[in-house]
């Protein structure tokens, strides 16, 4: 019986991240690494985003590439568009013939106080011992004051579902540069719910490398991207 062959349905369908993202439904949060941009973004005008995921998370883990935090117990992760910033108007009847502009905004929510990510996030400063890893061995305090974070890069992994099958189909999500709010709200109730920890802030545009319809490079400005993870495993 310890050899006897087990199986299930797992694993039998045959979706894939190019077949699900046609229709998909989106249920749940990500867990995500954040990194601090100035130490990773070298040369990410000329490569696409798998590339970028590659480069980013190829890293030994230590040094100036390595993570800042992780976060693991997220509620909600939203992100939000507003635009248009301009709009030209003209003709008979003043219709709008041109928008531009739009802004992007990154809004999640901890269930759990995470002394690595106020620091790197929420404008706190944590102050302990640390190995070199880039994450504190022993922390002995968080500190609040008037102090503003740089921009941070993130990337989950989450799951989508697949409207066809109903499977759940992985996928990779990179916001290139999330400047935050650097806020740290701290609220202590016994009557109501438990407190959440918010990590805001703004996305900011930033240029990649994108397919165009001929098939050649193009730059482009975007604020993240979802991509297929099969394509952003390091080689």
């Amino acid at each position: 019986m310890a050899n006897e062959l087990k199986y299930s349905k797992l694993g039998g369908s045959t979706v894939t991240f190019q077949n699900m993202i046609k229709r998909f439904g989106v249920v749940t949060v990500m867990n995500a690494a954040v990194y601090d941009t100035a130490n990773v973004s070298n040369t990410w005008g000329s490569m696409h985003a798998d590339a970028i995921i590659k480069a980013i998370t190829a890293s030994t883990g230590t040094g100036s590439a390595a993570k800042l935090c992780e976060l693991d117990t997220l509620k909600i992760a939203n992100v939000t568009e507003e635009g248009p910033d301009k709009t030209v108007t003209g003709g008979q009847y003043n219709n709008p013939l041109i928008k531009f502009g739009k802004s992007a905004r990154l809004e999640m929510q901890d269930a759990l106080g995470n002394a690595a990510a106020i620091d790197a996030l929420c404008g706190g400063i944590m102050e302990g011992s640390a190995s070199g890893s880039g994450l504190a061995d022993a922390v002995f305090g968080l500190h609040f004051g008037e102090d503003f974070e740089g921009p941070k890069t993130i990337i989950g992994d989450t799951f989508f579902i697949d409207q066809k099958s109903g499977q759940q189909v992985e996928a990779k999500i990179i916001f290139y540069q999330f400047l935050p709010d650097s806020i740290f709200n701290l609220t202590q109730d016994a009557e109501g719910d438990a407190t959440v920890f918010d990590m805001n802030g703004d996305l900011l545009t930033t240029t990649i490398t994108i397919g165009d319809k001929g098939g050649s490079d193009k730059k482009h400005g975007v604020f993240y991207s979802i991509v297929d993870p099969e394509i952003c495993k390091p080689e």
